[in-house]
């Protein structure tokens, strides 16, 4: 691999060379034989430079960074031999290239090298950060994903069908091998290009640029395959340079995916790829409308023939993975809404409550103390406030160990609890402190005793009540609370383990 600086360069020159290649025929710089020579010498010439940069460099790297090029090095051999071959049919023999021949095995040995490489690329992740759409899968969302692919490679074979490759088969009237060997080209291409969007989509993937440069060799190569089958479709007498562009720039462009200096782990972290993302979400329905549309308009323009059994299989396959797309999709969207229920009332639950002792917080029992005030003020509903305070509670901690504390708190919680109705509210204020909020009960001294006599002498507590029966337009309750805790204070001043109603 090169440096950055150096890269750049390679680039231009690489690429400059490419594009003078392809479009030397073209422009009418060669003609005749000379031309066919150049454009599938260049192909070759460029199908060797993938294979040599991809060995090259990995000799010089280790790891998942290894693996990809060793893969995309064997694939690039494996479509420069059918180019060689293809070369040799046409310069040496000079007869047209039968089909199938090995030719044809040796372009379509570029996929599974090709598709092992993307896997390589994909696996090879920043740690710490995982993606919402690749990482962290469930079954739902594999199946989402591999059905999104069914629906993309399906809708673009649709389209291709109908524009050249139907017709194409239908002329030569090939035999199951050479039928299997039509159709090999555009679904392959189509699947390597789904798994490119997908990736590109991870913000996690640490090889971004490679993964760029190798998904734009690979649309190079199936830009000129579909370009290829079309040409071939319509009886076109010669196929032109330009429409084999994509076979010079493509492996030049995978030959420089293998050179591009490789990015640290942590490059990028925490880019926004907004973008990709919304091309990762749109990518099962675009292409679906853009091929309906297509096929829709060249058919009422009487530009395409009949339907056939292939279009009507791949359209009612892709009919069907939408359908289990929006199903598998109204499923999770569902077990969502219930887990975002369910995790507001957790939250809700904790931001009002202690974790300890799972008593009410001194916020929710302010509030409630707030309501209780307010109904007094309102329509003269009694309630009443008892502050407890546990004696000597510090002495327990300090002796005892905080876990021998806690747990004295938490059989305190229980204790309370079961001293009050459950319309009643018992809250923990905060360390060994306690508040009693009792409504409509014109007696809340009864339930003081009740607290002391549940505590026993294992516990001893000191108890302020404060009882609101008459309506006072200036009390609070802030007011009314200060008068509980001042209550209890005295109690401890009397010696502890009382209670002492304040007026």
């Amino acid at each position: 691999m090169l440096g950055t600086r150096r890269f750049g360069a390679t680039a231009a020159v690489v690429l400059a060379l490419a594009a003078v290649a392809s479009a030397a025929a073209s422009v009418g710089l060669v003609h005749g034989d000379t031309a066919v020579a150049v454009d599938d010498l260049a192909q070759l010439a460029a199908g060797l430079f993938a294979t040599g940069c991809c060995w090259w460099t990995a000799r010089r790297t280790s790891g998942p960074d290894r693996s990809w090029r060793v893969a995309t090095g064997l694939g690039a051999l494996s479509w420069s031999v059918g180019m060689a071959l293809w070369t040799w049919f046409q310069l040496v023999e000079r007869r047209a290239v039968p089909s199938p021949s090995a030719a044809d095995a040796g372009y379509l040995g570029i996929v599974p090298f090709a598709f092992v490489a993307l896997l390589v690329i994909g696996n090879f992740r920043r740690s710490g950060t995982p993606d919402a759409l690749l990482d962290r899968r469930t079954a739902s969302a594999r199946l989402v994903l591999l059905l999104d692919g069914v629906i993309v490679v399906g809708s673009l074979f649709v389209l291709t069908w109908a524009i050249a490759l139907g017709r194409l088969v239908e002329a030569g009237n090939p035999g199951a091998p050479a039928f299997l060997v039509a159709v090999a080209y555009p679904i392959t291409d189509l699947v390597l290009l789904v798994i490119v969007v997908v990736l590109s989509a991870d913000r996690t993937v640490v090889l971004r640029p490679q993964l760029r440069l190798l998904g734009l060799g690979l649309t190079g190569l199936a830009v000129s395959d579909l370009a290829f089958a079309y040409l071939v479709s319509v009886q076109a007498p010669e196929v032109p340079p330009l429409a084999n562009a994509g076979f010079v720039v493509g492996p030049a462009l995978i030959g420089l995916a293998a050179l591009a200096p490789v990015p640290s782990a942590t490059a990028g972290r925490g880019r926004a790829r907004r973008s990709w993302q919304w091309g990762y979400l749109l990518m099962p329905y675009l292409p679906l409308l853009i091929t309906s549309a297509l096929v829709l308009c060249g058919t009422m323009a009487g530009e395409l023939g009949t339907v056939d059994a292939v279009e009507v299989a791949c359209a009612f396959t892709v009919f069907v993975a939408v359908i289990l797309r929006q199903l598998v999709t109204l499923v999770d969207n569902t077990e969502l809404v219930l887990l975002l229920r369910e995790s507001e009332r957790t939250l809700s639950h904790q931001a009002h409550h202690d974790p300890l002792t799972g008593l009410a917080n001194r916020a929710l029992f302010e509030r409630r103390l707030d309501e209780a005030m307010a109904a007094h003020q309102r329509d003269g509903s009694p309630f009443g406030l008892l502050f407890v305070d546990l004696d000597d509670f510090k002495a327990v901690n300090d002796v005892s160990g905080h876990a021998h504390g806690d747990a004295l708190l938490e059989r305190v919680a229980q204790r309370l609890l079961r001293c009050v109705r459950d319309t009643d509210v018992v809250a923990r204020l905060g360390g060994d402190e306690f508040g009693v909020l009792v409504e409509g009960v014109e007696e809340p001294e009864k339930v003081a005793f009740r607290v002391l006599d549940s505590l026993g002498g294992e516990i001893s507590a000191s108890v302020g009540v404060v009882i609101c029966a008459e309506q006072d337009p200036e009390a609070t309750a802030q007011s009314v609370l200060r008068r509980a805790d001042k209550a209890m204070y005295e109690a401890k001043r009397e010696g502890g383990h009382g209670l002492v109603i304040h007026p």
